[in-house]
């Protein structure tokens, strides 16, 4: 090999060296992975809003975070919204709870549709452990009618009903958060603290199921302007009742079922699913649909 020949090559190598020292050290500059970021808290000028619900990249136990801006939460009241219902109207009766209704996604009832569509949703609020909700299941699987189950976090957290939320949800039906009962007020309490408690309850039931899921809706005893505005912002719909399942003669009948009718079921008890099977078996001979919500 010639000496010039050799010089080249010699160059040549130290060029290729430098090109990928180069490349290296540009790497190091590049933007770190923000997987653990935690939850924006305040706007960035110039910046847009933050989707309702919308995923961001924060990963807490498998499940993606919602992103939530408080700052969109500054200035709406925290006084609690009256949620009384007119049965007449078939909606809410006070007017401050009217207008906050029409800026926020919630649900009271829908009457007036061509189908008729009934949902009943249960309350699960407590941490022991009732067996009359298999007995709701059962009834729900022979006469094939869809229900929804709002839980407390305390109930998602105890490991006694864990085989019934597999089941619950396993057999189609959906399942909401009631919020901390117990743990923290829902209404007195921070943003973050709220958002932290319901997040929780979210990563927790993933763990029971074995599956990345989003729970969809959200049903307090008690909500504000502010804390129907935060349940939005992490992709929840805020249900409200329009009636409790209690009459003194037992089962409802055609005076308060209409299309859309939300009937909530408080207390399990035997007699509680001896009426709400009379209940189904009516409704169903008049045509109407049982409904689990869903988005």
């Amino acid at each position: 090999m010639k000496k010039s020949q050799t010089i080249t090559l010699v160059i040549l190598f130290i060029a290729v060296s430098l090109f990928i020292w180069i490349g290296a050290c540009s790497d190091d500059e590049a933007p770190k992975d923000n997987s653990g970021a935690q939850i924006n808290s305040t706007a960035t000028s110039g910046e847009s809003s933050p989707t309702a619900g919308k995923p961001n990249v924060d990963i807490n136990e498998g499940v993606t975070k919602p992103v939530v801006d408080y700052t969109l939460l500054e200035g709406l009241s925290t006084d609690v919204l009256p949620t009384v219902v007119s049965k007449d109207l078939k909606e809410f009766s006070d007017n401050v709870m009217v207008e906050a209704a029409k800026k926020a996604d919630c649900y009271l009832t829908n009457p007036g549709k061509d189908s008729k569509d009934i949902y009943m949703s249960f309350m699960l609020h407590y941490s022991d452990k009732n067996p009359y909700i298999q007995s709701v299941l059962d009834m729900a699987k022979e006469k094939k009618v869809s229900l929804s189950f709002f839980m407390s976090t305390k109930y998602i957290n105890d490991e006694a009903n864990a085989e019934t939320i597999k089941r619950i949800y396993s057999e189609g039906h959906t399942i909401g958060l009631r919020g901390p009962k117990d743990e923290i007020d829902q209404i007195k309490a921070s943003p973050e603290a709220l958002f932290q408690s319901l997040w929780e309850a979210e990563t927790k039931l993933c763990k029971i199921l074995g599956k990345e899921i989003r729970i969809q809706f959200y049903s307090p005893d008690e909500i504000s302007e502010r804390n129907m505005k935060l349940a939005n912002l992490m992709g929840y719909t805020v249900t409200f009742r329009f009636s409790t399942f209690v009459t003194d003669e037992g089962s409802r009948g055609a005076d308060e079922t209409f299309n859309g009718v939300l009937f909530q079921i408080d207390d399990i008890t035997q007699e509680r699913v001896s009426e709400v099977t009379s209940y189904v078996d009516w409704a169903k001979g008049e045509g109407y649909t049982f409904k689990c919500f869903s988005k």
